[in-house]
């Protein structure tokens, strides 16, 4: 499937009046239940196209593309800020109107579903969410080439003054300073400054920006969001994948809610790379009922 067909797909709906790209698969009158996909950065819905279509087969299935990202607007001035990600969502489940849902979330996305984890148990949300499932789909080393960015910006000092950065990019690196010997490369500088300068080079700083500086502000809320719910949660883990060994050890070392089960995918299944094993993984866990439909219907899985 090609992304035009992907677009023809979907369909628009105004969120914050401005145009949210979103595939439905369902109605109001579906006797399916619903699972709602948050993907994560820099996927878009088109990532999860060899997938849908097997579980529409089972569920009504909606996703979008974040404000910024695929066939979704960018609005004005955005700063793609996790909870602003979350208020987006809320506003489309509502216009939806959803009422019961699981949730499966997927890299950039885990921290928005940990978010609305969080308003559901405040009581700030009308949804009646069934499960939350926490994973990473994507091929870590895929996005190495970014991590030169996501360096530099969780120091932050130089988030607050990115603009101040760009005029003054030279005495970042003066010889002396704590990242000086990590950077004295200026092969690496340069390529640094050259993204920087580029369209997609911001939208990269704009978005690691924001996930950083509230992946610090919030952790403790998020944390204890998964903490205190009574919500079935699945937290897949890759032994491949740094940031996620980390956050998993977090939960680990806080965590012994009888709700919260961590989960390893031990082969290091990918969305890229093993699409249809990735989403079979998850639904042994999320849907056995299912799972097992398709394991004896498909002896491929």
């Amino acid at each position: 499937m090609t992304s035009t067909e992907w677009k023809s797909y979907g369909k628009f709906i105004k969120v914050k009046d401005n145009n949210l790209f979103v595939i439905d698969t369902g109605d109001d009158f579906s006797n399916k239940e619903t699972l709602v996909i948050i993907n994560g950065f820099p996927t878009t819905s088109y990532d999860y196209h060899k997938i849908i279509p097997l579980l529409s087969e089972y569920y009504r299935v909606i996703i979008h593309d974040h404000f910024g990202f695929g066939f979704s607007d960018l609005p004005d001035t955005y700063c793609y800020s996790l909870i602003d990600q979350a208020n987006v969502c809320v506003e489309l489940w509502k216009t939806l109107k959803l009422k019961r849902f699981t949730i499966l979330s997927d890299g950039f996305g885990n921290n928005i579903g940990k978010e609305i984890l969080y308003r559901k148990n405040s009581h700030l949300i009308p949804f009646d969410i069934k499960k939350l499932i926490i994973s990473n789909s994507s091929n870590y080393e895929k996005y190495l080439d970014i991590s030169t960015i996501s360096a530099l910006i969780k120091n932050n000092k130089l988030v607050k003054y990115k603009e101040i950065i760009m005029n003054y990019k030279e005495q970042l690196f003066y010889e002396g300073s704590n990242d000086y010997d990590k950077y004295k490369d200026k092969s690496k500088i340069k390529d640094i400054w050259t993204r920087f300068n580029s369209k997609q080079g911001q939208k990269d700083i704009l978005v690691l920006c924001s996930y950083n500086e509230e992946s610090f502000l919030y952790c403790h809320r998020w944390l204890h969001a998964v903490k205190e719910t009574k919500i079935p949660v699945k937290i897949f883990w890759r032994k491949d994948n740094v940031e996620n060994i980390k956050n998993i050890l977090l939960h680990v070392a806080s965590n012994t809610h009888e709700n919260v089960e961590i989960v390893e995918n031990s082969k290091c299944f990918t969305l890229e790379t093993n699409a249809i094993q990735w989403i079979m993984m998850v639904l042994k866990e999320m849907d056995k009922n299912v799972y097992n439909h398709l394991k004896t219907a498909q002896k491929t899985y």
